[in-house]
């Protein structure tokens, strides 16, 4: 069960023109939950469209790092459906 206002707020920025630095590491970070990736991977909040673009950002390396962390450690993501995973499903939506 969700508690508190979640993913929204860490996802706003990155529709800024230089959203913080630190926020790459932290998504990263929450990416290492399963619950962490199972937001990201909510389609409902196209967050993997939102993250794709900063895979190649050039200002800041460590967003760029982070953002890149948090893609892989999506792959991990197990489905409790039959059929591919979410994390094969971000794959296809990267290539």
């Amino acid at each position: 069960r969700e508690r508190g206002l979640g993913l929204a707020p860490l996802l706003q920025p990155l529709g800024e023109p230089r959203p913080p630095a630190q926020l790459g590491p932290l998504l990263c970070n929450l990416s290492q939950l399963p619950e962490g990736r199972r937001g990201l991977l909510d389609r409902s909040r196209c967050s993997v469209q939102r993250l794709l673009p900063f895979t190649q950002y050039k200002d800041s390396v460590v967003h760029r790092r982070g953002v890149v962390g948090a893609l892989r450690n999506c792959c991990f993501e197990s489905g409790e459906s039959p059929g591919p995973s979410p994390g094969a499903a971000l794959v296809r939506q990267a290539a």
